[in-house]
């Protein structure tokens, strides 16, 4: 995977200045909107931010994490594992947050695995192992029928009875299920499973160790949901330690953690600086004020540390995009909305004196950043792509003006046509036109094409689900304050069905769009891997922020404390003697 060499950061295209603006931007007649129901206030603050204890040394870090790495790789080379602990350490190298490091060693270990033959035909696997081979190999882009079970079925096609006191199988068949394809029977063990293990629980019929894993699953989101750094210290936290190669992981685990900690809080700090500089929060004091949950966002969507600019550059365009979101979903009036909207349309910093002073402030910040991010690309690669990407602003102003009057006029869209525009207004495509051009080395106007025209079905999936995601954890404080531009209510008013009906029908078509995505982990497309692997990665930061409500807007205490985990607090590292101490 290619990202843009770190001078493209510090670049500066030369740019409009703001500052000579009238003073309060907040002085505005009574907006159309009802007054938004969550707190504009960021929980963390700039001085939270430039309070981050990063007092660990990289450079002793990096030092610690290649011996420890030296120690492992002679381990695994030095052990001639059975497939099924080569697949158990395959998911705990993963879920440890180490994958970055021995990716070439897990391609190895696959490739073994598959050209194994009495591997493929052996019939006496468990159902834990035939699941996690299915899992970790469909994951990994390998050709894996949903036969493998078959085993495991009747002669009518269904599970049968024995494997269901099989809680370690059947908590693998539970995570091998999300990685079904379309049209495959396989989904029918996702309901199987979890009835199972519910039962299971109920009646006690585990160690507490096992029911604690089991209520961490069932109540949290599967393996191949969850956002793989996110998830990261909770594994480090119950894995188990009682092997001496398990501890050898579990402390390079720890430094990996720690490292990336340390780059994280630099990164959030220079982050912070730009966004002081710029001032748009202390103008626009009704907007959403979220930098530090962006930057979350972001590291769930670019989890490698190779992504350190990805991570920067979207997290500067996804918080202009949040304040425009609020001008045009709780602030501007409809005749300025459309003002504006044509100014973003032309492009043209001619045409701003048709605006009201907020919208020139908010205007000019997206217009600085966005030519300064073209004229960046442009100097290292010779791509021009500001056409494609101020058409995608373009696009998103336009989704954002017309769920402003529907909800001036009071209209209620039918459910198509509703998620038809939300597919824009979510704004994945304009972030991901973004990321394509900062981590794509070639190019094509195929993929620039289906980009800015919306027409290919993995961005629709893409699309559907995190708008499905956010209306979800969303639409109970829209509803309150009399939206009409909501999936939810759409949907409600078409069909006459309660809204807890309505979310339920909702889950099955991510479930459905998840089934899509699953495809491109193992097809080839149009689409470069490294970028598929984002727009899936983005489709996961959707389920983590809202998997609890809107932990974005209204930042629900689950939220902040995940942050703060990954922020704030770094793992207690043994002392070197002690580590030499492990023998394996």
């Amino acid at each position: 995977m290619a990202s843009l060499p770190c001078s493209l950061s510090s670049t500066q295209a030369p740019s409009i200045s703001s500052t000579k603006l009238v003073h309060d931007a907040n002085k505005h007649h009574t907006p159309f909107r009802t007054p938004p129901s969550f707190n504009p206030i960021s929980s963390f603050t700039h001085q939270f931010i430039h309070s981050l204890p990063n007092n660990l040394l990289r450079e002793n870090l990096e030092e610690r994490a290649a011996e420890l790495e030296e120690k492992v790789r002679l381990m695994m080379n030095a052990t001639d594992m059975e497939p099924l602990s080569l697949l158990e350490l395959v998911d705990d190298i993963e879920r440890l947050g180490l994958f970055f490091r021995f990716q070439d060693w897990i391609n190895k270990a696959l490739l073994t695995l598959v050209s194994i033959e009495n591997f493929k035909h052996r019939t006496t696997k468990t159902l834990h192992e035939t699941a996690l081979l299915f899992r970790i190999l469909r994951r990994h882009g390998f050709h894996v029928s949903q036969d493998i079970f078959k085993n495991f079925k009747d002669e009518e096609g269904k599970f049968k009875a024995e494997i269901c006191n099989d809680v370690e199988g059947m908590l693998s068949l539970y995570e091998a299920s999300y990685l079904t394809l379309e049209g495959e029977s396989l989904w029918e063990a996702n309901a199987f499973s979890r009835t199972h293990l519910m039962n299971l629980m109920e009646e006690r019929s585990m160690d507490a160790k096992m029911a604690e894993k089991v209520r961490h699953v069932l109540e949290g989101l599967p393996y191949h949901k969850s956002c793989c750094r996110l998830v990261a210290q909770h594994y480090i936290n119950t894995y188990d330690k009682t092997e001496p190669h398990n501890l050898l992981f579990l402390e390079l685990a720890k430094v990996e953690f720690n490292m990336e900690q340390s780059s994280y809080q630099n990164e959030l700090k220079e982050l912070s600086r730009w966004w002081s500089d710029i001032g748009l929060s202390k103008k626009l004091k009704f907007a959403r004020d979220r930098l530090v949950e962006i930057f979350i966002w972001t590291v769930a969507t670019f989890p490698e540390p190779q992504y350190a600019i990805c991570r920067k550059v979207i997290s500067k365009i996804a918080i202009l995009i949040t304040f425009l979101d609020d001008i045009y979903d709780i602030y501007g009036t409809l005749e300025e909305l459309e003002l504006f909207t044509n100014v973003i349309e032309r492009w043209n910093v001619n045409s701003i004196n048709t605006l009201p002073d907020y919208m020139v402030l908010c205007f000019l910040a997206i217009y600085n950043t966005v030519n300064g991010l073209a004229y960046d690309i442009f100097k290292e690669r010779g791509t021009n792509c500001l056409p494609y990407l101020t058409k995608s602003l373009s696009d998103l102003c336009k989704a954002y003006l017309q769920e402003a009057k529907w909800f001036h006029n009071k209209i209620i869209p039918p459910f198509d046509k509703f998620l038809e525009n939300a597919r824009i207004s979510i704004a994945a495509g304009f972030i991901l036109t973004h990321v394509y051009f900062l981590i794509s080395q070639d190019i094509t106007e195929q993929v620039i094409h289906s980009l800015t025209n919306n027409d290919h079905d993995l961005l629709r999936s893409v699309y559907t689900n995190f708008r499905l995601s956010n209306d979800l954890g969303t639409s109970t404080d829209e509803i309150e304050r009399g939206e009409t531009s909501n999936s939810i209510v759409s949907y409600m008013h078409e069909t006459g069905l309660p809204e807890e009906d309505v979310r339920q029908y909702f889950k099955t078509l991510m479930e459905k769009e998840w089934k899509n995505l699953n495809k491109y982990l193992i097809m080839d497309s149009i689409f470069p891997k490294s970028f598929v692997q984002v727009v899936i990665n983005l489709v996961r930061s959707g389920h983590f922020i809202y998997q609890h409500g809107d932990g974005f807007g209204r930042q629900n205490n689950i939220t902040k404390n995940t942050i703060k985990s990954v922020l704030l607090y770094p793992f207690q590292l043994m002392c070197h003697d002690d580590v030499e101490k492990i023998k394996f």
